[in-house]
C-alpha cells in the first residue's frame, strides 16, 4: 500500500472526526438550550463557543498536519507533527483567553465542560467503531 493511499485514508478519517466533533457541539448546545428556556441561552452559547474551541484547535492540527506536502523521512514527518501540536496547543490557549475576555456572560461549567467532551468525541467514535466492527456479524 503507498504512503499517499494512507495519507489520504486518514486525511479522510481526520475530516470524519472533526465532523463529529461539530455535531457533538451542535448537539449539545441544543441540549443545554432546550433544558430550561429562556434561563439556559447563557449556558448553550458557552457551550458552543468550548466546543468550538476543541473543534477548531483540532481542525487546524489536522489542516497544517495534512496540507503539508513532506516527504517520508521520518525527522521531517516528526517536526511537522511536533509544531502542529505546539500550534494547536498555542491556537486553543488563545481561544480560551478570547473566549473568557470576549463572552459576556459566560458560564465557564458549560464552557469547560463541553470543551472536554467534544475534545473526547474522536476517542470516543473510535471506541464505538471498534465495539461495532468487534459484534458484526461480518
Amino acid at each position: 500500500m503507498s504512503t499517499e493511499l494512507i495519507n489520504r485514508r486518514t486525511a479522510t478519517r481526520a475530516k470524519s472526526l472533526i465532523a463529529a466533533q461539530l455535531a457533538a457541539t451542535c448537539l449539545l448546545s441544543l441540549i443545554l438550550l432546550g433544558c430550561y428556556w429562556p434561563e439556559s441561552l447563557t449556558a448553550a452559547y458557552s457551550a458552543f463557543v468550548g466546543g468550538m474551541i476543541a473543534t477548531l484547535a483540532n481542525a487546524w492540527f489536522a489542516l497544517k498536519v495534512f496540507s503539508s506536502n513532506y516527504a517520508d523521512e521520518p525527522s521531517v514527518v516528526l517536526r511537522v507533527f511536533y509544531w502542529s501540536e505546539l500550534n494547536k496547543i498555542l491556537f486553543t490557549c488563545a481561544m480560551f483567553v478570547g473566549a473568557f475576555v470576549l463572552v459576556r456572560p459566560v458560564n465557564a461549567a458549560a464552557l469547560l465542560g463541553t470543551y472536554f467532551v467534544v475534545h473526547m468525541t474522536p476517542a470516543m467514535v473510535s471506541m464505538i467503531g471498534r465495539l461495532l466492527k468487534k459484534n458484526s456479524i461480518y
